[in-house]
């Protein structure tokens, strides 16, 4: 379930009379999480605000189910708070709008798989609808079937990772043009 406004202002006061505030509150914003839909707010899980920027969850496995949660983003504590629940987390690139510190290798392609994706099968070519081509760099299997699914492809340590809707896992891939 969403989090309400009330809801989150009581949280965030009990949180902030748990901590010091200026640790707490500085740079802290409000927003919803556009997709995934379901958020799950499990480990490894990659996710967008509406605002444009681009998160993830980091050594936490909530399961929260949640669609389109209204959140609290605390980036400069690694923080998100949902449905109740402080998680960690990291950002993968800004929106625009906030003034975004990432160069343009960091900057993240968002697309979709053109035609039939049928998973990873260990060095997988993946097509995509703005005519980039991707192919599988890091060894993983995964069987899932879907039509022109959206996918997430960034920068995380020198290394391109790419992110299926519907696939719980980002795996590491190289650009084949």
């Amino acid at each position: 379930m969403a989090l309400n406004i009330a809801t989150l202002t009581r949280y965030i006061y009990v949180v902030l009379a748990m901590s010091p505030i200026s640790a707490i509150a500085e740079g802290c914003f409000q927003s919803s999480v556009l997709s995934p839909s379901p958020f799950m707010g499990n480990d490894g899980e990659v996710f967008k605000l509406v605002d444009g920027s681009i998160w993830q969850v980091k050594y936490e496995y909530e399961y929260l189910y949640e669609y389109n949660p209204d959140v609290l983003v605390c980036p400069n504590q690694g923080k998100m708070i949902v449905d109740g629940k402080s998680l960690n987390i990291e950002a993968i690139s800004h929106s625009e709008s906030r003034g975004s510190k990432f160069s343009s290798s960091n900057q993240t392609i968002e697309s979709q798989v053109e035609g039939d994706f049928e998973g990873f099968e260990g060095e997988t070519i993946i097509q995509l609808v703005n005519g980039q081509v991707w192919q599988q760099s890091e060894y993983w299997y995964h069987y899932r079937y879907s039509f022109m699914p959206k996918v997430f492809i960034y920068n995380q340590g020198g290394i391109y990772k790419m992110k299926v809707d519907g696939v719980d896992q980002s795996v590491g891939v190289t650009r084949l043009r």
